[in-house]
This record gives structure tokens, sequence and C-alpha cells, in this order.
């Protein structure tokens, strides 16, 4: 089995330049260990062979000068055995010779090769881990300094008691993950910043389509205005009962028409969350 066969079985991902530099597309999809098992063994293969051609070649009197009972290796007396070959008239081909000798070279380059890049990739890989921790990192410092963005900020905010978010003002920043509102109503509340929601200002509305999660207004009548989670089951285009209005499923299974200043849009996961707080925190009043 020839050198280059044994690289390109190992190494279908690779590019080999003519200086027998070898570049891989993937290094990570390279068992390079078992490429080298075999780069070793071919290794041993053209030494043996090396070494018994030319130990067949000397006559009796040029092996005694080494005074070994077989062949001796190539490439640790390899001035000495070309000098016998010489005085001998080469009796095999010197082209043949230096063949050989060019393939256990080439393959130690390989081996050599295989180790760098194996280096490489370790140190690519830890390189990829320092600068995902690092983003991590600074994600998280960023997730830290939002409560900063919420101050003076009209929000909603969620109520521990009845699981409803009802609109407010952030006041105060008291602690990277919470904040105190003073909501529309009157009261001061200190809450989580994960259950309170930005709304109004420049922030653009979302388009919005049937099946979409949302906080839905309601209440307005009464003057104690409070969002509760819905979903979307028809848009202004796809109902007869005005240019602008939405129509709603509530979490409690009431349909009712809203306009688009009056819905958020959340994701499935918060609607989710939202409606089974609410679930639970009603329960919680009847067994009271």
């Amino acid at each position: 089995m020839s050198l280059p066969f044994i690289v390109s079985q190992i190494l279908p991902l690779a590019h080999f330049s003519n200086k027998k530099g070898i570049t891989l597309i993937n290094p990570q999809a390279v068992n390079l260990d078992a490429y080298k098992q075999k780069l070793e063994k071919a290794i041993k293969s053209y030494e043996r062979r090396l070494n018994l051609v030319i130990w067949r070649a000397l006559s009796q009197e040029e092996r005694d000068k080494f005074k070994e009972d077989g062949p001796v290796q190539y490439m640790e007396h390899k001035e000495a055995l070309l000098e016998a070959l010489e005085n001998l008239g080469w009796p095999i081909s010197y082209e043949d010779v230096i063949l050989l000798e060019d393939e256990i070279l080439a393959a130690l380059t390989y081996i050599q090769q295989a180790s760098d890049l194996q280096e490489a990739v370790k140190k690519e890989i830890e390189k990829n881990a320092e600068l995902h921790i690092s983003k991590n990192k600074k994600v998280q410092i960023g997730r830290d300094k939002v409560f900063v963005t919420f101050k003076s900020q009209k929000v909603i905010a969620r109520s521990d008691i009845t699981g409803f978010y009802y609109p407010g003002t952030v006041t105060k920043n008291i602690s990277p993950t919470c904040t105190l509102v003073d909501l529309s109503h009157g009261e001061t509340w200190i809450v989580p910043l994960k259950f309170v929601i930005p709304v109004g200002g420049a922030m653009p509305y979302t388009y919005l389509q049937v099946g979409d999660y949302v906080f839905a207004r309601t209440g307005t009548q009464t003057g104690n205005c409070y969002y509760v989670p819905a979903i979307v089951i028809a848009t202004p285009k796809s109902v007869n009962v005005g240019a602008k209005l939405y129509t709603v499923l509530m979490f409690d299974n009431r349909k009712e028409h809203c306009v688009r200043s009056g819905l958020i849009k959340i994701s499935q996961t918060k609607y989710a969350f939202s409606c089974q707080y609410i679930r639970m925190v009603q329960k919680v009043d009847y067994t009271m």
C-alpha cells in the first residue's frame, strides 16, 4: 500500500500542496490519531523493505563491517551503507533506495504535521471556549444592566395577588433583578424585572396574526385598566366589527375586541406561565 494511498484514505478532506504540506478543510472531522498510526505502520514497512533490500545486496565482507547478524537500520547507517553499495558498483538501483527513503521521510513529515494540526485544533477549541465564556459574561452583564434602561419607563407589571399586569411607571431600580413601580391606580410595588414589560414611547408595534399570544388590555370602563393573557383569533381584515379591532380569546375563554394599542405581543411560554399563575392564585383565593 503506497503512502499517497494511505494519506488519501485517511485524509479525504485534505488539500495537499506541492511542498507536501497538508491543509485540512475540517480538522475535527478527521481521526488524526488513526492517521498517525497508519503512517507509523507504513514507515515500519518501508524501513523493513529498505533494510532487507540493501542487506541482501551487500557482500559478506561488507556485512561483516557492521557486526550484526541481520539487516541493519538504513536510517542509522545511511552513509556507511551507501558507501558499501557504491563499492560494490550499485548492485541495486540508487533511485530505488532514494525512493524508499523519500517515502519514509514523507511519512515522518506527515506525522509531524498531524501532530501540529492536533495542537492547533486543541488551541482553537480552547480559544473558542474562552470566547464563548467571555461572550456569556458580556451577555450576563448586559442582562444585569437592563434594569437601568427601565428608569422612568412606562411599563406593565405583574401583580403577585391576581397575576394580572397593571400599567405604571418605573421610579427606582432597587437591585439588578427588581424595580419599584408606581402603578396608575396609586399603589407602589416592588416587581421582579422578569415580570415587567416596557410599553409606549417610541417602541414600534409588532405585526399580529391569528394564533399570536398577547397581553390584552381590559377593565378600561371601570378605570381599573389591566392586562391578561389572550390569543388572537381574528385580525381586522378577517372580521367585520370595525376597521381596527382584533378579536382575542381571553385566558378565561371570553372573547373580546381590542384595538392594536391594547395588545402586547408575548411568547407562548409567557402566555402559558401567566395562565398557570392566574389559575394558581385564583385557586388559592377560592380555598381561603
